[in-house]
């Protein structure tokens, strides 16, 4: 396990206080989607399309094919209640060395935190979860667990967060809740866009695959 002291600006430095995180790479107890659900998904359509789809289909296929690539991290993280914008993102297509982490190059990963709970004026500790995403393989590659602790060193004991800091957290949490939602619907509707295909395609009782007209289904 490792240990971080972190710094909170002028403002708290003056009174020596600050957040000493606990480092774990054991897994949180948030919860996660299928870590293969991207790759499962585009699979799914794939052979929708090996089937035989009609041109409007193609089209259909090809709009979730374009959905599934632009917006993939938030699928992964977004789903889950990690933000991923630039504001709250703890890096970003970061380059991996070789054996770094738990990944090898060549590769390059994105971090993302959340808060596990809504902090309160009383809130001296908190727990943030933490994905390492792979942009390779475009899925979660490890999870981690950040302990925190706020401390004055002054007075050597713990202190509650501050109004400013509450206020702050309490917005990214709500912001997370609705990545959470929002995500999590979007990915509902293109599984259920994903089913109508298929049942248009393969999986309608009378199908016959199309081994001679690319883009007629039978």
């Amino acid at each position: 396990m490792k240990h971080r002291a972190w710094s909170l600006g002028p403002t708290v430095g003056q009174s020596r206080h600050s957040l000493f995180s606990k480092y774990s790479t054991t897994k949180s107890s948030s919860e996660a989607t299928n870590p293969r659900w991207l790759p499962a998904l585009r699979a799914r359509i794939g052979r929708c399309i090996q089937f035989g789809l009609r041109t409007q289909q193609v089209q259909q296929a090809g709009k979730i094919l374009e959905e599934l690539n632009h917006d993939w991290r938030e699928f992964i993280a977004g789903s889950q209640g990690f933000l991923t914008d630039r504001n709250h993102r703890g890096l970003y297509r970061q380059e991996v060395v070789w054996g770094e982490m738990p990944m090898k190059w060549p590769d390059r990963v994105s971090v993302y935190h959340k808060l596990r709970e809504l902090p309160s004026e009383s809130t001296d500790s908190f727990i943030l979860d933490v994905i390492i995403v792979s942009e390779l393989h475009r899925r979660v590659a490890a999870r981690c667990v950040e302990d925190i602790v706020v401390y004055d060193y002054r007075n050597a004991k713990k202190v509650p967060l501050r109004p400013f800091m509450v206020k702050s957290f309490q917005d990214t949490f709500r912001l997370q809740e609705q990545a959470k939602h929002e995500y999590s619907a979007k990915m509902a509707r293109l599984m259920d866009q994903v089913r109508e295909l298929e049942k248009d395609s393969w999986d309608r009782p009378d199908a016959k695959e199309d081994v001679g007209n690319s883009g007629q289904a039978v």
